[in-house]
């Protein structure tokens, strides 16, 4: 059977559990054709997913809230890191002082730039320091979080730490990271694996055999790491490097295979949206968007 999955950005490590199935035939094993798409915005898959033009689709469980749809089913969270808000170390002195500070990120709008100013503001009040919301502007740019920051940004937001963390080690930056552990919130640093509700009932062994293959290809990733890398590389034409390889290797530690579809484990980041006023989903309809 034809299926199609939409990434939620361009093809990258995060993926690695849909390239692996694809080269080592988990996926083909149960009769599953599985064509990737690499969408033109961030949000695009999402959309495809609930129109019902694909069948899967990856993202950041945020969306899950921020863009809640009835069609939307989260088969669980398989890929997790540390995430939020990476900062100069300088900064920490410019917000003290009550000074502006440019953030820049790859997705700036009303509901992104309150979680991304309310992780700020909770790193720093645990140091009895207040951050007016106009002393943080949000600066839509690409994704190279680490280069804008050396070309004069405050900080990044919406950073994977497998990425960002790791490219600013190479770089030799000094960066204060501000994530759930250091600020207080329920992590959403991940992705989940979505599917078309209409679809999934409608072909609920195909949707189990698409999990099972997925759950294969990470139990392969876990044993063979350095044949998961391989394929990365040979899929992307990327060429080899130390950067990557690393990138690759902490990325490598974030993928679970026992992930699921658990409404209380998704809970913490509705009940921290409710609690910094950027949506008001009720618990019973958010439980609709999960298996159990």
């Amino acid at each position: 059977m034809k299926l199609h999955i939409a990434f939620e950005w361009f093809l990258n490590p995060d993926h690695l559990p849909f390239l692996v199935g694809l080269h080592k035939g988990y996926f083909e094993n149960y009769g599953i054709e599985l064509d990737l798409i690499v969408p033109d915005e961030h949000y695009d898959g999402l959309d495809e997913l609930i129109a019902g033009n694909i069948e899967f689709a990856t993202n950041e469980p945020l969306h899950l809230i921020e863009q809640f749809n009835e069609q939307f089913l989260s088969l669980g969270t398989y890929f997790e890191t540390k995430g939020g808000v990476i900062l100069k170390k300088e900064t920490y002195d410019k917000v003290k002082n009550g000074e502006k500070i440019t953030i820049t990120t790859p997705v700036s709008n009303d509901v992104t730039n309150t979680i991304g100013y309310e992780i700020i503001r909770r790193y720093f009040e645990k140091d009895g320091i207040e951050v007016a919301k106009e002393n943080v502007h949000f600066e839509p740019n690409g994704f190279e979080h680490i280069k804008y920051m050396k070309e004069g940004a405050d900080g990044g937001w919406l950073y994977f730490y497998n990425f960002e963390g790791i490219e600013a080690q190479h770089e030799g930056l000094d960066l204060l990271y501000l994530d759930a552990q250091t600020s207080g919130f329920a992590n959403f640093s991940a992705l989940d694996l979505f599917v078309n509700k209409d679809f999934y009932h409608a072909n609920k062994n195909v949707c189990q055999n698409f999990d099972k293959a997925v759950k294969e290809s990470i139990v392969f990733m876990d044993e063979n790491p350095e044949e998961a890398m391989k394929i990365y590389y040979k899929h992307t034409g990327e060429e080899k490097s130390p950067l990557m390889d690393d990138i690759l290797k902490a990325t490598l530690t974030c993928f679970d295979a026992n992930y699921s579809s658990e409404y209380e484990k998704s809970l913490p980041i509705l009940e921290f949206f409710r609690e910094i006023n950027i949506t008001s989903l009720e618990d019973e309809k958010f439980k609709t968007a999960f298996l159990r």
